[in-house]
């Protein structure tokens, strides 16, 4: 039988600190699993960290130096975290999907003294390294000769023994869905804080295999994909592919028991049940949704039959496995959460940010509220800043795993950080010990009557539309008017439009697409307040872009 691991990471100075304790307790276990470096146990994790820390020590690395890190997700990349920071320096993760002018940006103002890439990102690199004449060193990941990770391996082993829990770990260069990016630091504290409260939060045992889905750069999926179950001893497996197909695969072939992903992968899994469930016939179809009704009913008495009624829904999707799903980022549609769950798989919806290392609160298995993102982390204070006649105000947090600020800008820290809490910027309300996220506070619409509209809500209730991919509500000026009306952006879906309609696919796209999305909006209004109406909409051909954790940049569509 599977045993729960109980771990603690508060008592420990450094990062790679606690990851050398399971790799000096655990040598001959696989920890990481990748198709370009194969498997490596834990204690081949350690060999590989010490030498490529004292192969960056002859390289000339010093305490407090900057260390960028560049690629997609691999063994190496986990491998060159660590070492940076047993060298004593500082990772700075950058965004592999980032434009060429807005990497040189990044690379000019981070000031990193060397940086390690993938093999694809080299050669852009080295133009904008030479056409700006910066003073990087870039290091391969895979190859031959000078300047690569394998040439830094041939070295004897070194760690910095004299890391303090305050020492900056990473800077975290904010994606930014309104603004420009931001340099947040965080410390060995702040991360080693977090790890423990999660630790404490959620059950893990010692059978239990990761999916590593997200970028790595991005803090919920360095901290909740990697540092998480290495620290606990667990085995990785990186993920070869985004396909859906693919990523079954994956978890069917590995026996994968907890993904951490973002809510568009969800959404994608959901869409792609549902349309194969729609191609079965009339009579499993109706059983499927009595089978819903019952789970839907039965959990309303803290039941769930899920697990029982839909394991042979499970086992055909390839699914059986997954003992947790873990959806952070950005907001889970409410009724992706309620189906994963009605069908008996756990998904568990979180909430945090970077300047929080970054998780603030997630929901507990035995006790999942759909719409909430659960209670605070142990370790976590989370309170409601002015709260208006609804509860619902600005959420504040205070812990060990809060950010001591920006890096280089003290007046964003200052608006950041007051009297020992952090304002998030983000509108919510508790209820019951469990916090509900209500929307951004810069993203609200004010309407003529001086009400407080979140789109959140309005988007949530358009992408539930089986014809709608994706949407964004903006506020617009009313013409000669005070406040804003509320105008809806739309992706139609235009796969399930032609599977819904038996018309040729250009007469569709061409005749039926906006009635079919006006019909679309309709129904949401007709659920929504007077106020909160949608007065029109524009259609979109293609989807929005996104930050790494899949959150539309929503400055580009104001």
């Amino acid at each position: 039988m599977p045993s729960r691991i109980v771990k603690r990471f508060n008592g420990y100075k450094s990062i790679f600190g606690a990851v050398f304790d399971i790799c000096e307790n655990l040598p001959d276990k696989i920890g990481l699993i990748d198709n370009q470096n194969g498997k490596m146990t834990y204690g081949e994790i350690r060999n590989q960290i010490e030498r490529l820390t004292g192969g960056m020590q002859r390289a000339g690395i010093d305490k407090g130096d900057r260390i960028g890190l560049i690629a997609e997700n691999c063994s190496r990349w986990g491998i060159c975290y660590l070492a940076i920071q047993a060298a004593g320096g500082i990772v700075v993760p950058f965004d592999p999907a980032l434009k060429r002018g807005e990497l040189a940006d990044l690379l000019r103002i981070s000031e990193i003294k060397l940086l390690f890439c993938s093999e694809k990102r080299f050669l852009p690199l080295t133009q904008i390294i030479d056409f700006d004449r910066l003073n990087i060193e870039l290091f391969r990941l895979s190859g031959e000769g000078e300047r690569t990770y394998d040439s830094l391996l041939n070295s004897d082993p070194f760690v910095d023994e004299n890391i303090k829990r305050n020492d900056t770990a990473a800077i975290i260069y904010t994606s930014g869905t309104t603004g420009a990016p931001k340099g947040v630091i965080l410390t060995h504290g702040n991360i080693l804080a977090n790890l423990d409260s999660v630790s404490r939060a959620l059950p893990f045992y010692d059978n239990d295999v990761f999916l590593s889905l997200l970028p790595l750069h991005h803090t919920f999926e360095a901290t909740c994909g990697f540092l998480v179950p290495l620290m606990m001893g667990l085995t990785i497996v990186y993920a070869g592919s985004l396909k859906s197909r693919d990523i079954i695969s994956e978890i069917r072939n590995n026996n994968i028991t907890v993904m951490v992903a973002v809510p568009l992968l969800f959404e994608k899994f959901f869409m792609a049940i549902k349309r194969r469930l729609k191609q079965q016939p009339f009579i499993k179809r109706l059983l499927l949704d009595i089978f819903l009704k019952v789970s839907s009913l039965a959990r309303l008495l803290n039941i769930n039959p899920g697990r029982v009624l839909f394991r042979g829904l499970r086992q055909k999707g390839g699914l059986d496995s997954i003992r947790m799903f873990i959806s952070g980022g950005a907001p889970l549609p409410r009724h992706i959460g309620e189906w994963f769950n009605l069908v008996g798989l756990c998904l568990l919806e979180g909430y945090g940010m970077t300047e929080c290392a970054p998780v603030l609160a997630v929901n507990r298995p035995d006790n999942i509220c759909i719409g909430s993102v659960g209670p605070p982390l142990p370790g976590v204070e989370i309170k409601i800043n002015k709260p208006n006649e609804n509860g619902i105000g600005e959420i504040i947090v205070r812990g060990g795993n809060t950010t001591p600020g920006y890096l280089n800008d003290s007046e964003a820290t200052t608006e950041l950080l007051r009297n020992s809490w952090l304002y998030t910027g983000d509108m919510g309300k508790i209820e019951k010990g469990r916090l509900f996220i209500t929307g951004r506070s810069k993203n609200i619409i004010i309407s003529g009557g001086g009400k407080n509209i979140f789109p959140e809500e309005i988007e949530d209730r358009l992408n539930q539309s089986d014809f709608i991919l994706e949407s964004l509500a903006v506020g617009r000026k009313r013409s000669g008017k005070t406040g804003e009306e509320i105008w809806a952006i739309i992706v139609p879906d235009n796969e399930q439009i032609e599977m819904e309609f038996s018309e040729r696919k250009e007469a569709i796209l061409a005749e039926r697409v906006r009635d079919i999305i006006a019909d679309a909006v309709k129904d949401v209004n007709s659920r929504l307040a007077d106020y909160k109406h949608i007065v029109n909409f524009e259609i979109r051909t293609e989807e929005f872009e996104k930050t790494a954790a899949g959150k539309i940049k929503r400055i580009i569509y104001k």
